[in-house]
C-alpha cells in the first residue's frame, strides 16, 4: 500500500468516526501529511479527504498553539499559498486554493482561544499574504478533469469572507480588502461558476463591521468606473458580466443585511449595472 493509499484509508476512517481523533494519535504528524496532501492532483485525496480533516483537526483543539502557529507561517508562504503565483494551468493552483481553508480555521481557533496563539502581527502577515494571492492569481479555472476543483478565485472569495470579520483588522485593511476584490471584479477574463459572486458576500461582510465611511464607499463604488473597456468584444463583455454579477449580488446582500447602510449611494450599484 503506498503512502498515499495509506493516508486515504486513514481519513475515511476519521470521517466515518465523525472527524473524532483517538487520544494516541499523533495528530502533529497527520496535519503535516494533510498540509502536504493540499496540494495534490488527486482531487478525492485533497477535496473530500484532506481538506475536510484537516480543518475539523484544528477545530478539535488537538493542535497545540505552537502547532498551529507553525502550520499557519507554512501555509501562507511560497509554498503553499503564494506558490506558482500568477501561473496560468498549472497544478500549482491547488496548494495555493486549499491552504485558503486551514489557514482560516487557525485565524478563528486563535480567535476562540482563552489565550492567543498568534500576535496581531501575525494575523496581518495573513492578511498581507491573502492580499498577494487574490491580486496575482491568474488561474480562474474551475473544475478540472481527472484533478478536481482548482477555483482559485472563489475560494480566495471564501477567505475574504472569513478574514473580513477578523477583529484584528480596521478600516484601513478593509478599504485595502475592498480594493483587490474590486480589481480582481474588474478582469476580462471569465471567472469560474459563483466566484464572482462569492467575492460580493465578501465585500458584504467587511460592509457589515460598518467601518467604512460613506465617503469611502461612495469613492469605492464611482472607482469601478475607471477600468475601461479594450474594444475587444469577448472581454469587454467578461467585464461587464463580471461587474454587473458583483453589483446585482452585493446590493442585494446590503439590502437584506444593512438596510440603513448608506442608502443613497446605493442608486450608484444599478447606474454601473446598467453602465
Amino acid at each position: 500500500m503506498t503512502k498515499t493509499q495509506t493516508l486515504k484509508k486513514r481519513l475515511i476512517e476519521i470521517t466515518k468516526n465523525n472527524y473524532v481523533f483517538p487520544d494516541d494519535m499523533d495528530v502533529d504528524s497527520l496535519a503535516d501529511e494533510m498540509k502536504e496532501a493540499l496540494k495534490s492532483t488527486d482531487g478525492n485525496l485533497r477535496d473530500r479527504l484532506a481538506l475536510e480533516v484537516f480543518c475539523n483537526l484544528i477545530a478539535s483543539g488537538r493542535l497545540s498553539g505552537e502547532k498551529c502557529r507553525s502550520l499557519l507561517h507554512e501555509l501562507i508562504s511560497e509554498q503553499y499559498l503564494l506558490n506558482g503565483l500568477g501561473k496560468t494551468c498549472d497544478d500549482s493552483v491547488f496548494g495555493r486554493s486549499f491552504s485558503t481553508y486551514p489557514v482560516s480555521s487557525i485565524l478563528e481557533y486563535n480567535n476562540k482561544a482563552d489565550e492567543k496563539f498568534l500576535t496581531d502581527a501575525e494575523v496581518k502577515d495573513v492578511l498581507n499574504a491573502a492580499l498577494k494571492y487574490l491580486r496575482e492569481e491568474n488561474d480562474f479555472r474551475g473544475f478540472v478533469d481527472d484533478k478536481g476543483w482548482a477555483d482559485a478565485i472563489g475560494h480566495a472569495a471564501d477567505f475574504y469572507a472569513s478574514l473580513a470579520e477578523n477583529p484584528v483588522f480596521g478600516h484601513a485593511e478593509l478599504m485595502e480588502m475592498l480594493n483587490v476584490i474590486r480589481d480582481k471584479v474588474c478582469t476580462h477574463y471569465a471567472c469560474h461558476g459563483d466566484a464572482i459572486f462569492r467575492l460580493s458576500t465578501a465585500a458584504a461582510n467587511i460592509l457589515k463591521r460598518e467601518l467604512i465611511s460613506e465617503q469611502d464607499f461612495a469613492n469605492w463604488v464611482a472607482s469601478f468606473l475607471e477600468y475601461e473597456k479594450t474594444g475587444d468584444y469577448m472581454s469587454d463583455a467578461r467585464l461587464t458580466a463580471n461587474r454587473s454579477e458583483f453589483f446585482w449580488g452585493i446590493s442585494g446582500r446590503i439590502k437584506e443585511q444593512l438596510p440603513n447602510f448608506h442608502s443613497s449611494t446605493l442608486n450608484a450599484f444599478f447606474e454601473l449595472i446598467e453602465s
